[in-house]
């Protein structure tokens, strides 16, 4: 990759930009580290899965129940209980969505370019290095 390094006249340049870029390092090495972590302890969501659809299944038996129930303690122990496990369906649900197929994927793309993104830094600097020394 070819950059116009050439331009720069002053080592005061050349340090000004090298310290910015070397800072835009750190932060893409700090993401990639994370990024990374992330991928190294994925959760499968298959047990989330399969969680999520028996909560499911109990909210579907629960709801004529409560809705049957005449007013009164049991009905509002049932639609305690409902609002429990709707809840936990919508966390469930969520846990699919943030550690699915798709969600694991994005997030090797994501760390593959930024493994592109520190190695096209590593070479600017360089380049931007070898200019200063030229100088």
């Amino acid at each position: 990759m070819a950059f116009s390094v050439n331009l720069l006249t002053t080592i005061a340049e050349c340090d000004a930009l090298l310290a910015t870029k070397q800072r835009e390092r750190t932060g893409l090495a700090n993401r990639l580290n994370n990024l990374q972590f992330q991928l190294d302890n994925w959760d499968d969501s298959t047990s989330a899965t399969t969680e999520l659809t028996a909560t499911q299944a109990l909210i579907a038996g629960l709801t004529p129940v409560v809705a049957a129930l005449a007013d009164g303690d049991d009905k509002r122990r049932n639609q305690n209980m409902l609002n429990r496990y709707e809840t936990r369906a919508n966390n469930l649900t969520s846990k699919v969505e943030n550690y699915g197929t798709t969600a694991l994927l994005e997030k090797e793309l994501d760390r593959d370019t930024l493994t592109d993104g520190i190695a096209t830094l590593d070479t600017f600097v360089a380049a931007v290095t070898a200019r200063r020394d030229k100088i």
